[in-house]
């Protein structure tokens, strides 16, 4: 029989057929498919989802929507402006003396919108009829400065306007003088630490009135330099409607230095009630002294 040929000897480990060591396997590193995600599950921090496709947001688009943010707040802060001035407070600018001591030329005041009238409050008005003279009154305000006035950003002008203290509402009788002082409704009042002039006669006219329904009767502080009820009472001015008045003025806001709060003087407080008012002003003779 013939005996099949021997095949080749075993190799042993690490050797090759040629009888030299044979390299260790390379072992290659596989990436493994990633696990489905699990319902959830939060990803790793720093790797989007699979499919995402959120996309940050560009310095210019982060730019517009702030600007944007920015103009509601200006838009939010000047309708609340206009809405303050029109029925709580607004800024005034006096141009005149005619309320020395209490205010000075050029100050700043804020008048309350919310309030009655009475007997020595420092009231802001529309002009009646022209008592404003051409020195006292400013310019009107035109342009950029008009829309800031009127939105409450910037102090009205004063114009068309004037800042006088009530003296006599409507059925009170006003007499000037007595001893150098003003009477109202038969009791004499001492104004003498608020008038500019001290204590000198409360004013330089001489009159006796009855204040109509629905006016005033109004006067400056500073009496011998102001054009006020007792000023045009020749010219049928001098009782002003209430249905003009602003409001009544209680700080003075500028400057620094003078700010304060404004008073009423007890002499104004509690004086006795005026008569059934007239509806025509009464104006009675007096003899002016020479």
């Amino acid at each position: 029989m013939r005996e099949d040929a021997p095949g080749p000897p075993a190799l042993a480990t690490g050797q090759s057929p040629s009888g030299g060591a044979h390299p260790e396997p390379v072992v290659r590193a596989e990436l493994s498919e990633p696990s489905p995600a699990v319902p959830g599950s939060t990803p790793a921090s720093g790797l989007e989802p699979a499919g995402s496709t959120a996309v940050a947001p560009s310095g210019r688009r982060r730019f517009w929507h702030g600007v944007r943010e920015f103009l509601v707040v200006i838009g939010i802060a000047l309708v609340a402006s206009a809405l303050l001035r029109a029925f709580v407070v607004q800024a005034f600018f006096v141009p005149s003396g005619s309320m020395l001591p209490e205010i000075h030329k050029d100050d700043r005041i804020l008048v309350s919108r919310i309030n009655t009238i009475e007997r020595g409050e420092v009231i802001v008005f529309k002009d009646p009829d022209n008592w404003l003279q051409s020195v006292e009154q400013p310019p009107p305000p035109t342009g950029l400065r008009k829309a800031l006035e009127w939105l409450g950003v910037l102090p009205a002008s004063g114009h068309e306007h004037l800042v006088k203290r009530v003296i006599g509402l409507e059925g009170d009788r006003v007499i000037c003088c007595e001893g150098g002082r003003l009477v109202v409704n038969g009791v004499s009042i001492d104004e003498s630490s608020d008038l500019f002039q001290g204590k000198g006669p409360a004013d330089d006219q001489t009159y006796d009135v009855v204040v109509p329904k629905d006016h005033l009767f109004l006067l400056g502080d500073h009496r011998y330099g102001s054009g006020d009820s007792a000023y045009h009472l020749d010219d049928g001015t001098a009782f002003v409607p209430e249905e003009l008045v602003v409001g009544r003025a209680f700080s003075v806001i500028w400057p620094i230095g003078r700010a304060h709060l404004m008073r009423t003087p007890e002499e104004y407080v509690d004086l006795p009630a005026g008569q059934e008012p007239p509806d025509r002003a009464v104006i009675n003779p007096v003899r002016r002294p020479r």
